[in-house]
């Protein structure tokens, strides 16, 4: 008896390390489904999954691009990002991006949107040689923070 106990908490004390787990679109409720289909109408070759705080993510294609939303099990968004064209970043993002990274060529742009409007943000990796950075602007451009990484030698 105290085997399985401990077998069984051994099992619970590990399992909430584990990585979201994949699922089948039948395992996703009827309501996450329509959630999907109500915020994102156009999404494409979706694949689901449940992460380990009991959120539904969606991975799925917007217009040709990577995209990933959150839903609560009672289909209600919770929080969404996708890739987006450079193009589309507010113009005093790009300013700081030319004046702070002039010789930094920009690999990708992402909008994160949340339920909180106030924390929606422009995700943006610009990289030069052996060096890359993250920056985080505000859906207005504004510039809020850095996350810097230095490529390993190959």
């Amino acid at each position: 008896m105290r085997k399985t106990i401990l077998s069984l908490l051994a099992v619970l004390l590990l399992g909430t390390g584990l990585p979201a787990q994949d699922l089948a679109a039948k395992d996703v409720p009827a309501a996450v489904t329509a959630g999907l289909k109500t915020k994102f109408p156009d999404a494409a070759d979706v694949k689901w999954k449940k992460n380990k705080s009991g959120k539904y993510e969606a991975d799925f294609k917007l217009s040709g691009k990577k995209a990933e939303a959150k839903f609560l099990a009672d289909g209600k968004w919770d929080s969404s990002e996708r890739r987006v064209d450079v193009a589309q970043l507010p113009a005093p993002a790009g300013e700081y991006i030319k004046k702070n990274y002039a010789a930094y060529e920009i690999d990708w742009v992402k909008w994160q949107e949340e339920a909180d409007a106030a924390r929606n943000r422009y995700e943006v990796k610009v990289k030069r040689d052996k060096a890359d950075a993250e920056l985080v602007f505000d859906e207005k451009g504004k510039f809020l923070k850095k996350k810097e990484k230095d490529k390993k030698p190959a």
